[in-house]
């Protein structure tokens, strides 16, 4: 006997070649992100790396009590995503010229270090995204003539490579614009530079992690590391000891795919050996989700902390290392000072940069010790130095003369006695603006967290503050950052990764094994009693008259409910079934279109390239392993799933769901088959329709963007289903007058039905598999008639089961005695 039919085979057969092809696609994808590519031009021989002993920094020699002394501290400012627009007014440029000119002389850093996306490249209408000379020539300009000598280093953000099919591209702008391309380029995609002090020596490592290929927006939103790019970070972080080592790149690791290293070392253990990972890039994300895009990893005791950008809040990072001990204070901009924007470039002829009218900032304050204790790190940071400090020290960023700023302090809400001094010197070349406060840790040292706040306000009135909480006794305080710190913390890039394969793993399983389960209740030839579908309706029809009368029991009923229609949808709409099962496989196996991902290509093979679900493929069988994602989880959740579940719920009808037993001989129909909301199933395929149709102004128009598109030729089938599928919108409008559902046969198990009907089943006859007939188009009497022709046999008599029906009959009869 066989199992299963040739189908089921068919498609079995179809499902594991699906599996298989998926697996190598994925494989062939993620090469770049195991094994060192000989083909990239910031290929090296992978190294042979000895990592550094770990050094536990409360073990490391005392550096000296943390006093009024003006040593053993330095600063510097992170900047990010500054978006130097052509187009656009508001922010972008003003808010970077602003920094430059307001901002920067009154903090006079060690130096400034920018991470990613100096410029906007998107047209007036921000659909098109290209490379723009004009932006990178403000941006080269501001810098060599605001930064006043500053040191400056700078990286690429995915903005920056929109629309570039390599590095060696020629309108790869920063490589001609930016201040640190040639350091970039000689180092391979990572440089460093060093800090060395009398007091100890600091590592600053930046790392270019854009793709390698640059897609036109909106694909281009991750970052990841290549195997070459790992070796380059191993040998640099990791062999060497220094007081601290700074990590700087674009991308926060939640929008970053990192890989091994050809030795396999992966990003877990380069932060052994890194403080602090400092990004940009989220903007804050929206609706106040990136207040607090900040996260600490235990597991490496290291900090990730992503800055606000420059374009719309005017943030910036101010950094202090002091004693060892790493604060930081985010600020921003003046914003309301700022007026508005006469030249949205404002550039001369000859390159000079149009300076805006300087605006008074407010006084910047950045406590250094006590150190804020969310961001302690307790293997890496000598915390033993603040309990045998004698001052609070704090650094006051200001353009008016120490002399002239009043400070209060509070600690806990209340008034310190002690006043602050200033300590350090305010000349050019040796600028330190530290002060210092008396007191005593000891009294603090008691396992509580306390708050420590201090107001400058300045002559023009304006007030800075900085509040800080700390402790004693060394333990962290949770950050408390909501959703910001999850985000961070979470790895979104892997997240919407596992639940874009797992969606279409789901779908394709949710309508396979219904079918095969369904061929093989057949093959063994049961009886209705023992079928599935049967069963399901029967305990419908029991919650139905009052039988199970548990607190559950609604929720029991919808899980039956839909159980029974996953089952019925490959009997029910055979050709609905099989569009879905090719659509989903297709798109697990197949590219979903093609189009031009890169139009500064110079020819079809440069500019033209396949999405698919594992990434974006080009030419010579280079992959974008990323930047699908979360588009993809958007179209099968949008643009498929639900359709499908559409189609699902059309499968079972509402006379199949209601017990003939409890006197409702007209069903009402299900929502979905009404034809006010089928119309609005129409309107919503519509707007997917608009939704594909967005994806063709940004890569290249309708030929080849639409017309080779699996989502497009889905769509037009979805469109035939709802119009002339099962009970679709032609039938609905045919039939709209009626309101209720037509009569359908009783089921034969089920005791209320048959005593409904006033009978019970032949005990020779053997229980069909299908107990319902489609009721449309025919008289009522002619339903009840063959309602009777399957309920019993010629001579009228009764089946065996009817002493169980009868028994089921007199436990209902006594229920509702009870």
């Amino acid at each position: 006997m066989k199992l299963l039919s040739p189908s089921s085979y068919f498609c079995l057969t179809l499902v594991l070649i699906g599996i298989i092809r998926a697996i190598q696609l994925f494989y062939s994808s993620t090469r770049d992100l195991r094994i060192a590519n000989k083909d990239d031009n910031w290929y090296q021989q992978p190294p042979s790396t000895v990592p550094a002993e770990l050094q536990h920094a409360a073990y490391r020699n005392a550096t000296g009590r943390m006093a009024d002394q003006p040593d053993q501290i330095f600063y510097f400012i992170q900047v990010s995503d500054l978006h130097i627009s052509q187009f656009q007014p508001q922010g972008h440029t003003i808010h970077f010229l602003h920094f430059l000119q307001s901002a920067l002389p009154a903090i006079n850093p060690e130096f400034v270090v920018v991470t990613g996306d100096l410029t906007d490249a998107k047209d007036k209408s921000r659909t098109v995204s290209a490379q723009y000379p004009q932006e990178w020539q403000v941006y080269k300009s501001a810098v060599e003539q605001g930064a006043n000598g500053t040191a400056w280093y700078d990286m690429r953000g995915n903005h920056d490579c929109f629309d570039l099919v390599s590095w060696q591209a020629e309108n790869n702008l920063y490589k001609d614009h930016g201040k640190s391309a040639k350091e970039l380029d000689d180092g391979k995609g990572v440089y460093s530079w060093q800090v060395s002090k009398t007091f100890g020596n600091y590592q600053f490592v930046a790392v270019d992690s854009c793709p390698r290929k640059g897609p036109s927006r909106p694909f281009n939103f991750f970052g990841y590391l290549t195997t070459n790019t790992m070796n380059r970070l191993v040998s640099k972080i990791m062999p060497s000891t220094f007081n601290h080592t700074f990590l700087f790149s674009h991308y926060p690791t939640t929008t970053m795919f990192p890989g091994v290293s050809s030795e396999g070392y992966t990003f877990r253990d380069l932060a052994d050996h890194f403080s602090i990972y400092f990004c940009g890039h989220l903007h804050k994300l929206a609706a106040g989700l990136g207040e607090v895009l900040k996260t600490y990893r235990r597991g490496s005791d290291s900090l990730e902390l992503e800055v606000a950008d420059m374009k719309d809040h005017g943030a910036y990072r101010i950094v202090a290392v002091d004693h060892d001990l790493i604060s930081f204070v985010d600020v921003e901009l003046p914003i309301a000072q700022i007026p508005p924007v006469t030249n949205i470039v404002p550039l001369t002829e000859d390159n000079k940069i149009i300076w805006p009218e300087k605006i008074h900032t407010a006084p910047v304050v950045l406590i250094t010790n006590p150190k804020d204790s969310r961001y302690t790190l307790p293997t890496k940071e000598p915390l033993h130095e603040s309990r045998l400090s004698t001052h609070i020290r704090l650094l006051i960023f200001s353009e008016f003369a120490p002399g002239s700023l009043k400070i209060r302090t509070f600690v806990d809400d209340k008034h310190h006695a002690y006043p602050a001094k200033f300590v350090g010197s305010i000349d050019r070349d040796n600028n330190m603006p530290l002060w210092a406060i008396l007191w005593d840790p000891i009294d603090f040292d008691d396992f509580e967290t306390h708050r420590l706040r201090i107001e400058v306000t300045a002559p023009d009135q304006q007030v800075g503050v900085h509040e800080v909480p700390f402790r004693m006794d060394n333990m962290r305080v949770k950050i408390q950052g909501g959703a910001g710190e999850w985000i961070i913390w979470a790895r979104i890039s892997s997240l919407v990764r596992f639940l874009s394969i797992f969606a279409v793993i789901a779908m394709l399983i949710t309508i396979t094994v219904p079918k095969i389960y369904n061929d093989y209740e057949k093959s063994q030839q049961r009886d209705a009693r023992h079928n599935l579908r049967n069963k399901t309706l029967l305990s419908i029809h029991e919650i139905n008259v009052g039988i199970n009368r548990g607190i559950y029991a609604g929720i029991q009923k919808h899980i039956f409910v839909w159980v029974h229609r996953i089952l019925q949808f490959p009997e029910e709409q055979p050709y609905v079934w099989s569009l879905c099962f090719v659509c989903l496989l297709g798109l697990l196996t197949l590219p979903w279109f093609r189009a031009a991902f890169i139009p500064s290509g110079k020819d079809e093979g440069e500019r033209m390239g396949f999405f698919y679900l594992w990434g974006l493929l080009f030419e010579k069988h280079q992959w974008v392993p990323l930047d699908t994602w979360l588009y993809v989880i958007f179209q099968l959740t949008f643009n498929v799933g639900i359709f499908i579940l559409y189609f699902i719920w059309k499968s079972t009808s509402a006379y199949q769901l209601t017990c003939k037993g409890n006197g409702q001989q007209h069903p009402t129909r299900l929502v979905c088959e009404r034809v006010w909301f089928q119309v609005l199933v129409l309107m919503y395929w519509l707007w997917r329709v608009q939704g594909l149709w967005d994806l063709a102004t940004f890569y290249g128009g309708v030929y080849p963007t639409l017309v080779f598109n699996l989502l497009v030729w889905w769509l037009i089938g979805v469109a035939a289903v709802l119009v002339m599928g099962k009970k679709g919108l032609y039938e609905s409008i045919k039939n709209r007058h009626q309101t209720s559902e037509p009569v359908g046969v009783p089921l034969e198990i089920c005791p209320s039905c048959v005593d409904a009907v006033g009978g019970v089943v032949h005990d020779e006859e053997p229980i069909r598999d299908h107990f319902f007939v489609s009721t449309a188009g025919h008289d009522e009497e002619q339903v009840q008639q063959e309602s009777r022709g399957l309920l019993f046999d010629s001579d009228g008599s009764s089946s065996d089961s009817s002493n169980s029906s009868r028994a089921f009959r007199r436990n209902i009869s006594n229920n509702k005695r009870d």
